[in-house]
């Protein structure tokens, strides 16, 4: 009797233990959908996006950002796998709103099951026997969930495979130390703790290397993105008051409206990268992303399935002591910390000569001695808007050196140089197949060499002369195959007389030519279908 009132007493608060479990874990999915409802409107409108949570949708007419769309094939894959991945979400709520009967029943008889065997058992006198025939069954029931447990330990390698490739990209994009730290922390710590919990005799064990592991891909998937978004909203910083006087002071289309004049180059750059680096705008990217979600999805799912039938929650998800799966979890975390280590130590030595590298790739290098062309750098960034002599202004510093330096290893995909002499682009710059950004403003450049046409890739130009040097010619094959071309801005190319043809330019949007004084025919616009600023 007192052990059924014991039994009666302790029911509410198992029951209380599950609701509040349940209610923690839709808070929780509900997060995971709103996430992924925000990334769908990232790929879908990434400016109006960013500048909505930037507060910077007055800046240049909204266009501060520049984020350009991806090919429209990619683009449908994205909006295509991330609602498929919300409606995934949805499903998991609602398989929590409505709880099958019969697991109920099943529950029901279970109990009365359990009540009749504790009966029979309590007026017999063969205790031992019993219990080790139930022990027999029980061995004979994880023998045969061992083929189970191996499949679900080499999904959690696929899982680790997944997130190490993440972990590249994020390294690859030259992201912040902090950014690099914690997901390096999360991926080398969601190995560990899998070899640890084999190890662990826990009665419900189960049920902890669910939650561990959904721990774990939830921090991949959401945690990390959404680290990486609130890090870069406390840390961006525009001077909005100097940009609220240069709008008052000078007239309407002065170079000293545009938001980009005041804000910092760097920390626009670092920004823009990063946050670009949430979208989908490849079918590599596309596919690691959905990985990740569809294994955080399975988690969820097995989850639930835990909560509504609680007699799963003491099945192994994984072999029990498997030594050999431990220890390559261990290695493979060591493994990690070495490579992230050391990538982000040779890198930093290899661009440390170079201050004008605003950002560089965290690659592994192999280090020569005295060596200046090694730096993977991705952003290169030098400005000087305010000359403080006139012969700073009539001869800036020389740059050439330093440009050949950084593009020996064809990694550079921005640059950014604002008076500073440069009056050609250097041949190693050639290498540089990504390049993405090229804005360059007082250069005493005169021309654009041939090979420019091979920066297919090139996003945003922005090239502006002086009136004692003005660019004269362009390539007349310069933009047919620049198809991801999105932006144009020309200014003070006063000799000049014909453009290059905009046949190729199926994705451009703005195209601003000024002080044009001696052309004497602008090419014909028919091909720019999506132009929406002239």
């Amino acid at each position: 009797m007192r052990l059924a009132t014991g039994i009666s007493a302790g029911l509410p608060s198992a029951q209380t233990k599950s609701a509040y479990l349940q209610a923690l874990f839709a808070a929780v999915v509900c997060v995971c959908l709103l996430w992924t409802l925000w990334l769908l409107l990232l790929n879908l409108a990434p400016n109006y996006t960013v500048n909505h949570i930037m507060r910077t949708e007055h800046f240049d007419k909204g266009s501060f950002w520049l984020f350009v769309d991806p090919p429209r094939s990619i683009l449908y894959m994205a909006i295509l796998g991330l609602s498929l991945v919300g409606l995934r979400y949805i499903v998991i709520l609602l398989r929590m709103a409505y709880r099958p009967k019969r697991v109920a029943h099943a529950s029901v008889s279970s109990r009365s099951m359990r009540s009749g065997i504790s009966k029979s058992g309590t007026g017999s006198s063969d205790k031992i026997p019993r219990r080790t025939t139930l022990k027999l069954i029980s061995a004979l029931a994880n023998t045969e969930r061992f083929p189970s447990q191996l499949a679900k330990l080499w999904m959690k390698v696929g899982d680790l495979a997944f997130e190490t490739v993440l972990l590249v990209q994020i390294l690859e994009t030259g992201a912040p130390s902090v950014i690099v730290g914690i997901f390096t922390v999360v991926v080398t710590s969601n190995a560990l703790a899998c070899a640890i919990i084999m190890f662990l005799p826990f009665d419900r064990i189960g049920l902890l290397e669910t939650l561990v592991d959904l721990l774990f891909d939830l921090l991949v998937a959401v945690g990390c993105p959404m680290l990486t978004l609130v890090y870069y909203l406390n840390t961006f910083n525009f001077p909005r008051d100097k940009f609220a006087i240069n709008l008052e002071v000078f007239p309407a289309g002065w170079f000293e409206e545009q938001a980009s004049v005041v804000a910092d180059p760097v920390q626009t750059a670092v920004i823009y990268k990063s946050l670009k680096s949430l979208r989908i705008t490849s079918a590599f990217e596309f596919f690691a992303r959905m990985g990740v979600h569809a294994s955080l999805f399975l988690r969820l799912r097995q989850l639930v399935m835990l909560i509504q039938d609680p007699k799963r929650q003491g099945m192994r998800v994984y072999p029990s002591c498997h030594r050999p799966a431990a220890a390559f979890f261990v290695v493979f975390a060591v493994l990690l910390l070495a490579f992230v280590g050391e990538s982000v130590r040779t890198s930093t030595i290899a661009c440390a000569p170079h201050p004008e590298c605003a950002v560089n790739a965290r690659r592994w290098t192999i280090l020569d001695d005295g060596s200046l062309t090694q730096c993977p750098c991705l952003i290169m960034i030098d400005r000087d808007i305010a000359p403080k002599t006139f012969a700073e202004w009539e001869m800036p510093k020389n740059l050439t050196e330093k440009v050949i330096q950084l593009a020996s290893s064809g990694d550079l995909q921005t640059l950014q140089l604002t008076n500073r002499y440069l009056p050609e682009l250097p041949e190693e710059l050639r290498r540089c197949k990504g390049m993405r950004h090229l804005t360059l403003e007082y250069t005493h450049m005169f021309t654009l060499p041939d090979w420019i046409k091979e920066f297919t890739k090139l996003e945003y130009i922005h090239l502006e002369s002086k009136v004692i040097s003005p660019i004269v010619s362009l390539p007349d094959d310069m933009f047919d195959d620049m198809s991801s071309l999105t932006f144009i801005h020309f200014a003070m190319f006063i000799p000049m007389k014909r453009l290059p043809s905009f046949t190729g330019l199926t994705s451009l949007k703005s195209l601003t030519l000024a002080v044009f004084l001696s052309l004497e025919k602008l090419p014909a616009l028919d091909s720019l279908h999506r132009l929406e600023k002239l």
